[in-house]
Formats: structure tokens, C-alpha cells, sequence
């Protein structure tokens, strides 16, 4: 039983894309949904939205999560409104493609502060919230993080950074005896999905359709509802004595070593 039915399940950049196919599939199992996002008028139409197909209470607002005090702010809200947090997601991300040697200072920062440091204050947030009843924290890393792409450096090592960061947060908060209840944390590395991104990626000619299906044992990409279930999961009871882990949800991507030579053509 995912048990998740009245949860209180707080995605950041939950107003669009994969962000919000995993407040679709937590809305369908019963929980109250909170978007935050920069895009204030695109998370209160999601949250709308949700609320009227689902039937059940949703709350959004805009919020930064490069801003610490924004961050603060936005779990406050949270706290008065419902007074608790059962679940967080963390997929508010950015990617910014450009050569290593060409990479500047402020694209650098600008990354890291919503890919790292919006991620970890995040999680600091909701574990406050959470507090000794526990509950589980879900980030979103990427393929990326183990099988690197050229031509993306910081972003790749931003999503090794969320690998690491989920593991030591899980340890630090995984105590779960007494009256004390852990605070899971894990991870979901998705693969090539069917996204703005990828679609930019094809636009652009930095990536083919025909190199992911090489790559990739599934020979397609992923459908964001997909990698929402496997958030789901991690979020809910039926994964209580899981924690620390970055679950790679790719098609076999992470598997493979030397693609078929079939898919390779000139």
C-alpha cells in the first residue's frame, strides 16, 4: 500500500514537464499537492488543475529556490497551511549547455544555485518541517551524473553532487526507533525523457534521436509518467526501508557498455 492518501506532497518546479507528472500521480493516489515555482502563474494554474481533475486540496506559490530566504518562506507557507510535510520532491532544475573551456563564472554560479544549493536548502527545509514524525525526501538527479555527456559539464557535476547529498543527508537522518521516525532520502537519475529539454537538445543539433536509441537498451526515451512512478514510490510506505539510494530509472542506459553496432550509423 502506497498509503499516501490526505499526504502532504511538496514538489519545487512542480508546474510543468516532469515536475508536474509527479503531482499528477500523487494527486491520483490521494495526496495534497504544493507547487512551488518560479513561474507563479504557471503553478497556480497546475495547482488548479489538479485540483479540479483529482478532487483534493492543492496550494502553490511562486518561489526561487536559488534564494535561501525564499526557500524559508515558501516552507513556512507550507506549515501554516497545513501544518506538516510528509513528502518532498526537489526537481526544480536547469541545464545549461556550452563547451567546458567556454563556460563562464555566472552561468557556473547560476546552475549551482538551483541544481546544488537550492537542493540542499531544500531538503535542510523540509527536514525541519518534518521533524521527529519523519517522512521522505525524493531528489531528482540524472543519467547524467554516471554516464557523462560532453558539452555539460557543470550540470553533470551538479547531479553527482545530488548523488552524494542524498546519501550523507540519508545517513544523517535515518535514525528510526522510538519515538523517532527517519527522514528518507533517495534519489531518481532519470534517463533520456521526452522533454523541452531533449526536445531543445534535437533543435539545436547537440543531440539525435538515433545516438539515445544507441545508447539506450530500450531503444526510446521515457515518458515522464515513468519517472514519476518511480518518484511515487520512493515517496510512499512501500519504500520505508529504502534510503541513501540514487534509483536509476533509464531504460538500461546506466547498464549498457558498448552500444550495438546496428544503432551506429554514419
Amino acid at each position: 500500500m502506497k498509503n499516501l492518501k490526505d499526504k502532504v506532497v511538496f514538489i519545487s518546479g512542480g508546474a510543468q514537464g516532469l515536475g508536474y507528472a509527479m503531482a499528477e500521480k500523487f494527486a491520483a493516489e490521494g495526496a495534497k499537492i504544493v507547487i512551488g515555482d518560479i513561474q507563479e502563474k504557471l503553478a497556480l494554474e497546475a495547482a488548479k488543475r489538479l485540483g479540479e481533475e483529482f478532487e483534493i486540496e492543492t496550494y502553490a506559490f511562486r518561489m526561487d529556490v536559488t534564494s535561501v530566504e525564499d526557500i524559508k518562506e515558501a516552507f513556512a507557507k507550507v506549515k501554516e497551511h497545513f501544518g506538516k510535510l510528509d513528502v518532498q520532491v526537489n526537481c526544480a532544475g536547469i541545464q545549461i549547455r556550452c563547451p567546458s573551456k567556454e563556460f563562464t563564472e555566472e552561468n557556473w554560479d547560476k546552475l549551482m544555485n538551483v541544481n546544488l544549493k537550492g537542493v540542499f536548502f531544500c531538503c535542510q527545509q523540509a527536514a525541519l518541517l518534518m521533524g521527529d514524525k519523519g517522512g521522505a525526501i525524493v531528489n531528482i538527479s540524472s543519467g547524467t551524473s554516471t554516464q557523462t555527456t560532453p558539452g555539460r559539464a557543470p550540470y553533470v557535476i551538479s547531479k553527482g553532487g545530488v548523488n552524494a547529498m542524498t546519501a550523507v543527508l540519508a545517513a544523517e537522518w535515518a535514525e528510526d526507533c522510538g519515538n523517532k521516525k527517519a527522514i528518507r532520502v533517495n534519489a531518481v537519475a532519470p534517463g533520456w525523457i521526452l522533454t523541452n529539454m531533449v526536445q531543445d537538445g534535437y533543435r539545436l543539433g547537440v543531440v539525435s534521436q538515433n545516438q539515445i536509441h544507441a545508447a539506450v537498451p530500450f531503444k526510446r526515451l521515457a515518458d515522464p509518467s515513468e519517472i514519476a512512478d518511480a518518484v511515487v514510490f520512493l515517496g510512499s510506505d512501500e519504500s520505508s526501508y529504502i534510503t541513501g539510494q540514487t534509483l536509476f530509472v533509464d531504460g538500461g542506459w546506466s547498464a549498457l557498455g558498448m552500444p550495438a553496432m546496428d544503432m551506429i550509423k554514419e
